[in-house]
This record gives C-alpha cells, structure tokens and sequence, in this order.
C-alpha cells in the first residue's frame, strides 16, 4: 500500500509537499545503497530499490543513514524524509545526532530547492500554529518545527516574527509549551538558534499575550498550563 494514501495532511502542507516531490524529482535513486545491516538489517538496497520514493519507510531511510548521503543520493530522498516527519509521529531516526547533520548543507543547493523546502516549512507553521494539539507528526511542536528550520538553515526569525501576530488561543497554547521546553529541556536548540528563540522569547509582549490568554480561555487545564508558562516565563526567560 501506498503510504502517501494513508496521510491526511492539510491542503496546504499537502500541496507544498507535492511540488517537494517535483523540485527534486530529477535526482535519481543512488545506484551503490548499502543499508546499514544494525540499523536495518530487514532492508536490503534491492527491497529500497523497488520500492517507490513515495513508500519508503522511516526504517529504510534510517538504514541507508539518509542524511549522511552525498548531495545528490540526499536530495533524491529530502522529500520523503520530510514527510515522514508529517505523518509519523516518532519516525525511526536519531534526530539530534542525525538531522541536526543537515545544518549546512543547504545553504549549497539550488535556490528552487531551497525555496521549495521554505515553502513546505511556511505551511507547516501556519497549520501547526492554527491548532492544538496540532497532527502534523513528528513537528506538531513549535520546538521541533524550529530545529527542522534550523537544521535546514533556512532563518527562524520570519516564524517567529509571524506568531507575534497570531492572537489566537491556540497559537498561546504553542507558545507555553514552547516556553517549558526552553525552560526544562538541556538543550532544546543549537547556539545560534537558542539565542534567536531566547532573544524573541524575552520580549515583554511574550508575558503580556500569555496572560491574555489564561483570561480569555474557558478551559481550565489551558488556563492552568499557560499559567504556569508564565510563571516559568517570568523566572527564566524574562530579561
């Protein structure tokens, strides 16, 4: 079975996904696959090789350790690895020692391709920002969608800018949760994104629209977790 058959993506993440899949579909699947036989020792490169782009399994894609391919074997798969990240939840890679190696890379593709990754991305973030709990896989949090952003070089200064003026509960609700992992993880970003997210972050703005929003919310499990965002807010974000 097709597994692009079982997703259900917004139409908007789906579209830009598509024209993903067109942008790179001029690279050709790398003719010298040599699965990982630890990471995947049921994928064999014959198995990858008949299997459409559009099916590849996150356990294939681990065993072929993706994200350490050449420039060209990696852009061939990019599409599928990023829509994996939509419709699993918790896909089969090491995410902090494995796409945190695209950090640089990017950068040196063509700008079409780049362009077209930024527009999945955009998409992503306005769905994931339009509600809660978003299902959009693996980045249905704004900390996971950022890293992604991140990793893939493209600015996170526009997503964020952009939230400031989303003034919904559901955008409040992101932006709580965003703050307790800022607060409570070690390492929730790389230096350089870190710093863009703890400089927005500390923004008085920041504290004013989550009180706004425990006031406005008639749910009192909401009220509760955007309460106590602000109080971590206020002591180990505010400047």
């Amino acid at each position: 079975m097709n597994v692009r058959d079982e997703r259900a993506l917004p139409a908007s993440v789906e579209e830009a996904v598509e024209r993903m899949y067109v942008r790179f579909g001029g690279y050709p699947l790398p003719g010298n696959l040599e699965p990982c036989p630890e990471c995947g020792p049921e994928s064999s490169a014959a198995d990858i090789a008949a299997t459409s782009l559009c099916s590849l399994s996150g356990r294939q894609l681990d065993a072929l350790h993706v994200v350490s391919l050449g420039d060209d074997a990696l852009r061939h798969f990019f599409p599928r690895l990023v829509e994996l990240l939509l419709v699993e939840p918790a896909p089969p890679f090491d995410f902090v020692y494995g796409l945190h190696r695209l950090k640089g890379r990017l950068p040196a593709w063509d700008e079409a391709e780049t362009a077209a990754v930024r527009r999945v991305l955009d998409a992503v973030w306005a769905e994931l920002l339009s509600a809660y709990p978003a299902r959009l896989g693996y980045l249905s949090d704004t900390r996971s969608m950022l890293n992604l952003a991140d990793w893939c070089d493209i600015p996170l200064e526009p997503f964020l800018e952009g939230w400031q003026g989303v003034d919904t509960l559901c955008a409040a609700r992101h932006l709580a949760d965003l703050v307790s992992d800022v607060c409570t993880f070690e390492t929730p970003f790389g230096p350089a994104a870190k710093v863009a997210v703890l400089s927005w972050l500390s923004q008085p703005a920041i504290g004013e629209r989550l009180q706004d929003a425990v006031l406005a919310t008639g749910s009192e499990d909401a009220a509760l977790e955007l309460s106590a965002a602000y109080e971590l807010w206020t002591s180990c974000v505010r400047v």
